[in-house]
């Protein structure tokens, strides 16, 4: 029998979706040899962190896509998130976290916990692609105004996952060298978003390359930071 287009692209996302799950084990093999086991609390309370922040955006998404145009409300979603995210790992620095281990524990707590849930998303996407019910339709033009369908390399998945967790790592660090530093991940997590969401669409190598640049050198940032 041979698969339609839909049922292909539904293929493809599934498996690239599975193929970022080796992604925090690998990373976690890397913090072990770099700065030793993990303390348990914080690498939980990461996790419980992230959690936490899209509890928070669901009031927002929620309003939006009934209130709004599906492109509008995917914008003001990306938005949000900065506020969101980091305004709860803030309070997770300063009501938490006591030593460098704790804060590169808690952020890979944090990107961990995504990585799972954006798992769980993309089969649940790639069902989605052979449905044709009125909210099935309505989810993927929701999806595609947020730039996340598409038969994308799965390379590209996984890097992605990479920058992140470093940027999730990074972010965390500069918040323990100092909390008013709030004052530019804050920003600066929305508008990774929205240049992801905006430019992937078109110019995915490059903007996955600015990406992974942009995560490193905040990476090395927070480090010498958090441990000057």
């Amino acid at each position: 029998m041979t698969m339609t287009a839909d049922a292909r692209l539904a293929a493809t996302m599934r498996r690239n979706a599975l193929l970022v799950l080796p992604v925090p084990v690998v990373l976690a093999l890397a913090a072990l040899a770099l700065v030793g086991p993990p303390p348990v609390l914080p690498l939980l309370l990461g996790a419980a962190g992230w959690m936490l922040a899209l509890v928070v955006r669901q009031p927002v998404a929620l309003i939006a896509t009934r209130t709004t145009t599906t492109e509008r409300a995917a914008t003001i979603v990306g938005w949000f998130s900065g506020p969101a995210e980091e305004l709860v790992r803030l309070g997770l620095v300063l009501l938490a976290l006591r030593s460098f281990e704790d804060a590169v524990w808690a952020g890979f707590g944090w990107a961990t916990i995504e990585v799972l849930l954006i798992v769980v998303n993309g089969i649940a996407v790639a069902g989605l692609m052979t449905k044709d019910d009125p909210k099935s339709r309505e989810a993927r033009e929701l999806l595609e105004a947020q730039g996340m369908l598409g038969a994308r390399h799965s390379v590209w998945g996984v890097l992605e996952r990479v920058s992140a967790t470093a940027l999730h790592v990074a972010f965390t660090l500069l918040l323990f060298a100092d909390p008013w530093f709030v004052l530019l991940t804050l920003p600066a997590h929305s508008a990774i978003n929205m240049v992801m969401s905006r430019f992937a669409k078109d110019r995915l190598a490059a903007t996955e390359a600015v990406f992974a640049a942009v995560s490193a050198v905040a990476l090395v940032v927070g480090a010498m930071l958090a441990t000057a």
